[in-house]
């Protein structure tokens, strides 16, 4: 199976510092911040013959875990100014 291990990074951060932040925690809306820091994240596949201890590291990597919260951050911002709970449900479609 093939797995973009950016999509995990950014799963974990969000997980970590969506508490942080008042905001609306439905599956649209997470799915939302997701979708806008992915698209702003590069993609990630490992080839078959790395390691597990590869991969780890990627995950691990300080750097880009910085880079991912940044991207998040931004992306809970810009669904938080158009949730579709502030009754900009037309907004929210076209992110």
């Amino acid at each position: 199976m093939v797995k973009n291990y950016m999509e995990l990074l950014v799963s974990e951060t969000l997980k970590d510092i969506i508490k942080d932040y008042d905001i609306c925690t439905c599956d649209d809306c997470i799915n939302d911040i997701k979708s806008i820091a992915l698209n702003n994240l590069p993609p990630v596949y490992f080839l078959s013959s790395i390691d597990e201890g590869q991969k780890k590291a990627f995950l691990l990597d300080r750097q880009r875990k910085i880079s991912v919260l940044a991207k998040v951050a931004e992306a809970i911002q810009i669904v938080s100014n158009n949730s579709h709970n502030k009754g900009n449900k037309k907004m929210r479609e076209s992110l």
